[in-house]
């Protein structure tokens, strides 16, 4: 009869950690913004855009500098 060994926790699943951001909304036409998020990942940020203007990209930043604002323009 074998032995069993002894097995290790179970690690946890790593997760996403959104963080909703101020954001100016651009009313009317065909284009709504919606709430905007960002999650730090590795080399930079996920961007999420929601509402009917939906969209996600990577914004490189390695060292993480970015605030979450914009430029004044």
């Amino acid at each position: 009869m074998k032995n069993n060994p002894t097995k290790a926790p179970k690690a946890e699943a790593p997760e996403l950690v959104w963080h909703k951001l101020n954001s100016s909304r651009a009313e009317g036409g065909i284009f709504k913004l919606g709430d905007v998020y960002r999650a730090k990942v590795s080399g930079g940020w996920f961007v999420l855009i929601t509402n009917n203007a939906r969209g996600l990209m990577f914004y490189p930043d390695p060292k993480h500098t970015w605030d979450g604002g914009s430029l004044i323009a």
